[in-house]
């Protein structure tokens, strides 16, 4: 609870402080006088002033404020100079104030993406499988690491991909490591009628799954069939399996009972079982199983590869935020089960920083562009109705009442409110449930 606790605050004081800073170094680089940088909102936890603005941290941590000279017109500071409120600025220079924030999150989120990329790096990808007779069956050997492909380094199976339906059937290099030495291997590819693309052959994951068992869970078939860890599958109805991949393609397409046998490897004997006595369906028969793997191999990209990589999952994220706005709205998603609030986004990322700094730094990525595009919305009391109000006004040649835009701002901030008491209170009702 403590450690989720804090994983959140830490969170937001960066998401949030990221967002002001936007606002506050754009204020300050167009002359705004700013009164207060705060992160949080309520009464002042610590506070310092340097210079003109006071910088403050406050009880609540859902968020922060940068209170700028004449935010209301109505700038009752006699010293401050009247060429220094927000409103002496043209409405260009306030709708950039108002984008600077949400831009931050979304500079933040790419740059949280480049760290990943170049952090983390990519698990490079191996062939988990080839299948017999084909192109790949006679040049890889299940466990090769892909280096490279006619001379660009591979780090998603997507460039593999790419690579295998740009060739048009010619010739291929690729560079694999094989037993830790490079190697130089050349496959060109044919043409697979029923899928209508370019194949070679072979499976392409992160890591290569073998034909031994690694675990079996108590209510694992295979316990049935007196199968046990360390044990190696190897063959299937007669046919050679080395891999995992190999004996889940041997099954595929099956449906029904389980029928045929195994040939198992133990302590260099080999012995044959009867599927049939593990009683059970082709779709259950290797649940509770765990097959022992090679290992991932993890390399990272240079600085132009990294770079395009990063804008690569920063779009992927942009892509999957759509994805589920458009399931929202077209009520394919429920709305009390797809969206939380602060209760709900501190437990998300603390199950993701249990699972690992990645998992945490993909959260965030995701989190800090939601939070920036969601910021663009033009609904009142965000940035992106400033945006349009500043725009009006340039527009029209004259601005909105000051009345009447305050008055807009705070429906939309008590809307807002109400609809984060509502999923908060939707988020504890999960938790009891």
């Amino acid at each position: 609870m403590i450690f989720t606790l804090l994983i959140f605050i830490g969170s937001i004081f960066v998401l949030a402080g990221v967002h002001e800073l936007g606002h506050f170094l754009a204020a300050k680089a167009f002359g705004v006088y700013v009164k207060e940088f705060a992160i949080g909102f309520g009464p002042r936890l610590l506070w310092r002033r340097f210079g003109e603005t006071r910088y403050s941290i406050r009880a609540f941590p859902i968020g922060g404020y940068v209170r700028m000279a004449g935010e209301d017109r109505q700038e009752t500071d006699l010293t401050i100079p009247a060429g220094r409120t927000l409103y002496s600025k043209p409405p260009a220079i306030r709708a950039l104030i108002s984008f600077a924030g949400p831009f931050a999150n979304l500079a933040g989120a790419f740059l949280i993406a480049l760290a990943i990329v170049w952090g983390a790096g990519y698990a490079m990808q191996q062939v988990a499988g080839v299948v017999p007779d084909s192109p790949a069956a006679s040049v890889f050997v299940p466990g090769d690491r892909i280096l490279s492909v006619d001379g660009r380094r591979v780090f998603q199976t997507e460039d593999l991909t790419e690579a295998i339906q740009a060739s048009q059937g010619e010739a291929i290099a690729v560079d694999v490591l094989r037993d830790g030495a490079r190697r130089s291997l050349t496959i060109a590819p044919e043409y697979e009628e029923a899928e209508e693309r370019w194949v070679v052959g072979a499976y392409f994951l992160p890591t290569t799954y073998t034909n031994e068992i690694a675990s079996l869970e108590s209510t694992a078939p295979f316990r049935l069939l007196d199968i046990q860890p360390e044990d190696r599958i190897v063959a299937a109805d007669g046919d050679p399996i080395e891999t995992a991949i190999d004996l889940l393609v041997a099954f595929e397409g099956r449906s029904g009972r389980a029928e045929g046998s195994l040939t198992v490897e133990r302590a260099d004997e080999h012995f044959e079982v009867s599927l049939a006595r593990a009683d059970t369906t082709v779709e259950l028969l290797f649940s509770g199983i765990t097959f022992a793997d090679l290992g991932e191999t993890r390399h990272r990209p240079g600085l132009i590869a990294g770079l395009g990589l990063g804008a690569e999952k920063f779009a992927e994220n942009v892509v999957l935020l759509a994805t589920w706005v458009r399931q929202l709205i077209g009520g394919e998603v429920s709305v009390g089960e797809s969206i939380s609030g602060p209760i709900g986004i501190a437990q998300l990322l603390g199950q993701g920083a249990r699972m690992g700094a990645l998992v945490f730094f993909s959260l965030l990525l995701f989190l800090s562009i939601n939070f920036g595009l969601f910021n663009l919305i033009p609904f009142p009391a965000l940035d992106g109705s400033r945006i349009v109000f500043a725009l009006y006004e340039w527009i029209r040649g004259k601005p909105i009442p000051p009345e009447r835009e305050g008055l807009i701002h705070a429906a939309g901030f008590v809307i807002l409110l109400g609809l984060m008491v509502l999923i908060t209170y939707k988020d504890i009702a999960r938790l009891f449930s």
